[in-house]
């Protein structure tokens, strides 16, 4: 392999696609997207196809998440 296909080879394999990000952090793709969108993972936007930087994955998936707002309980009116 020449140090040019090796070099290209590094560079693809730095960026995932959604599905496998995904996978990764146990969301959905939309939700992959979401986070490119918002900024929460680094992300490339490729024509219409999103790329995602797979060492922002692996520190996304990593950190600590919350979920979004729980459901309150109705006010008894007390």
């Amino acid at each position: 392999m020449s140090e040019s296909n090796t070099s290209n080879h590094l560079i693809l394999g730095e960026w995932i696609t959604p599905r496998e990000a995904a996978e990764m952090i146990g969301v959905t793709s939309d939700h992959v997207r979401y986070l490119a969108r918002t900024g929460a993972i680094e992300a490339q936007k490729f024509g219409y196809a999103w790329m995602l930087r797979r060492t922002s994955v692996e520190t996304y998936a990593a950190s600590e998440r919350h979920p979004g707002p729980q459901p309150q309980e109705p006010s008894t009116g007390d």
